[in-house]
C-alpha cells in the first residue's frame, strides 16, 4: 500500500492546530514542540519517538490512515501490516478498503507465528550484531595496518628524495670547487693575482738596487755584497717573467674558455623531466614496467598483464634495449639467454608497437622449442594472437640460435639484419592478416626500438 503523508496534530486541546513532533508510548499522546519540552522534564523515563524519524516504531493502537479513526484489530498477510475495520471493508470509490482483497487475520490468530518469528529474528540480530562487530574490529585492524603502511611508504619516499637532494647538493658543491680549480689551472689563482699586483713595485726596487750595485762595483770591500745583490736581481727577473707569462695566458682567454654542460635549455629541461617522472605510486597487483616504447601507457600495461596472467602479481627487469645495447644478435644472447620467461616489445619506424611473450628461456644453440603459452600481440591494434598457434613445418614456439635474435616461430616472426629489421614468414598453420600487426600489409618492417624484459611472478 502506498504510504500517505499524514499531518499528525498535537493531542493537547490548547495546541490541537499545531503539528506534533513526538509521540509518547506510555502516555499515548502526540506532542507539539511546546508539549514535548514539558513532557521531557516531567516524564524523564517515558519512551518517546520522533514522529518524522521513527514512524515505524510508533504504535498507539489506532489506525493512522486518513479518515480511519478505528482501533487496530487485524493483520494483513499480503502486506505484513496492521489494519482496522475501515481498511478491510469493501466500499467502492471511497478512501477505504485498501486491504479488501487481502488475506486478513485477527491479531490473536497470528500471535504464535509472530512470536516464533520474533525468536528467529532475535537470534538473527544477535548473529548479525556479532558478525558486524567482528567486521568492524577487523576493519579497524586493517585501517591501522593500512595507515602504518601509508606512513612507512611516505617515510621511504622522504628518505629516497633526501638522498637525492644530498647527492644534488654534493654535486653542486663539487662543481663549484671544480670551477675554481679549472680557472686556477688555466688562468691563475689568487696568490698569483696578489703577486702580480706587487710586480711593478718589485721591478722598481730591483732596478734601483741594480743601479746602486753598479756604482759600488769597484769597491773591493763590497764585492761579495754586490754579487749577492746581482743574484737576487736575477731571481727577481725570473719571477717577474713567470708572472708576466701568466698575464699573457689571461690575455689569451678566448682560446681556453671554460663553460658548463649542459647549457642548452632543452637539455636542462630533459633532466628536469626525468626528475619529475622519477618514482611511481602503484598498486602491487599491477604490472610494473619502465619502458621507453610504451611510456607508462596504462591501457597498454593493463592489456599486457591480462594477456600474460591477470591473476598473479608481475614485475619486470629490463635485460636489453636496442638503443642502449646495440642491435647485434651476440649482445641479445649475452644479456637475455637463460633468464626464464621474457616479454619483448618492438616499436616499428611506422609508429606501430608489437611484442611477444614466452615462458621459455632464450639460448644460442638449442634450436626449436615449444610450449602452450608463447604468443605475439599488437598493442597498436589491441590484438593478441593465439597462444596455441604452431608453425606447420616445425610445430614450435620459438627458435634459439646465435644467428637469430628473438625468433617467434608461432607466427613466423623473426628478426633480420640483426635487431634493426623484422619480418613475418608465410609458412604458418594460422593465416595472419598482417594489417593486424603492421600497416600497409607488409611482411617486413624496420625497427626503431626493441626492449626485452625478464618476467617475475610474485
Amino acid at each position: 500500500m502506498e504510504e500517505k503523508n499524514i499531518s499528525i496534530k498535537c493531542s493537547s486541546k490548547e495546541h490541537e492546530k499545531l503539528d506534533a513532533i513526538s509521540y509518547c508510548q506510555q502516555c499515548n499522546i502526540n506532542m507539539c514542540n511546546k508539549c514535548d519540552n514539558y513532557h521531557k522534564n516531567l516524564c524523564q523515563f517515558h519512551t518517546s519517538y520522533n514522529i518524522n524519524k521513527n514512524k515505524n516504531d510508533i504504535f498507539n493502537e489506532y489506525c493512522t490512515e486518513k479518515g480511519h479513526n478505528n482501533k487496530i484489530e487485524y493483520f494483513c498477510g499480503n502486506h505484513n501490516q496492521l489494519c482496522c475495520d475501515s481498511c478491510i471493508i469493501k466500499i467502492k470509490n471511497k478512501e477505504k478498503g485498501q486491504h479488501k482483497d487481502c488475506n486478513i487475520f485477527l491479531l490473536r490468530e497470528i500471535k504464535d507465528s509472530k512470536k516464533n518469528k520474533l525468536k528467529e529474528n532475535i537470534y538473527y540480530l544477535e548473529e548479525l550484531l556479532n558478525n558486524i562487530e567482528e567486521k568492524i574490529n577487523q576493519f579497524r585492524i586493517n585501517m591501522d595496518k593500512i595507515n602504518e603502511e601509508k606512513e612507512e611508504l611516505k617515510l621511504k619516499i622522504q628518505k629516497i628524495f633526501t638522498k637525492i637532494r644530498n647527492v644534488i647538493n654534493d654535486r653542486e658543491e663539487k662543481l663549484l670547487l671544480d670551477v675554481d680549480k679549472h680557472f686556477n689551472e688555466i688562468y691563475f689563482n689568487e696568490n698569483i693575482i696578489n703577486e702580480v699586483k706587487k710586480l711593478p713595485n718589485k721591478i722598481k726596487i730591483s732596478l734601483q738596487k741594480g743601479k746602486e750595485i753598479e756604482l759600488e762595483w769597484n769597491d773591493e770591500n763590497k764585492l761579495g755584497l754586490c754579487i749577492n745583490g746581482c743574484i737576487n736581481i736575477e731571481n727577481n727577473i725570473k719571477n717577474a717573467c713567470e708572472l708576466n707569462d701568466s698575464l699573457k695566458k689571461c690575455g689569451n682567454e678566448n682560446n681556453n674558455k671554460i663553460d658548463f654542460y649542459p647549457k642548452e635549455e632543452n637539455e636542462i629541461n630533459k633532466f628536469l623531466e626525468s626528475i619529475n617522472s622519477f618514482g611511481n605510486i602503484f598498486n602491487k597487483s599491477h604490472l610494473i614496467i619502465d619502458s621507453k616504447i610504451i611510456n607508462k601507457n596504462e591501457e597498454y600495461i593493463k592489456n599486457i598483464k591480462n594477456w600474460i596472467n591477470k591473476e598473479k602479481i608481475i614485475t619486470t627487469k629490463l635485460l636489453y634495449r636496442k638503443t642502449d645495447n646495440g642491435d647485434s644478435y651476440d649482445t641479445f644472447h649475452q644479456l637475455c639467454d637463460n633468464k626464464g620467461p621474457t616479454l619483448i616489445l618492438i616499436k616499428g619506424t611506422e609508429d606501430f608497437i608489437i611484442g611477444g611473450y614466452t615462458p621459455l628461456s632464450w639460448d644460442s644453440n638449442s634450436g626449436w622449442k615449444k610450449d602452450n603459452e608463447t604468443f605475439l600481440f599488437s598493442l597498436t591494434n589491441n590484438k593478441v594472437f593465439s597462444k596455441n598457434i604452431k608453425d606447420k613445418n616445425n610445430d614450435c614456439s620459438i627458435y634459439c640460435s646465435n644467428t637469430y635474435g628473438a625468433y617467434f616461430c608461432c607466427l613466423g616472426f623473426k628478426p633480420k639484419n640483426n635487431m634493426s629489421k623484422g619480418s613475418f614468414s608465410s609458412g604458418c598453420s594460422y593465416y595472419i592478416n598482417l594489417n593486424n600487426i603492421i600497416p600497409n600489409n607488409k611482411n617486413y618492417f624496420f625497427v626503431d626500438e626493441v626492449e626485452v624484459y625478464k618476467i617475475n611472478f610474485n
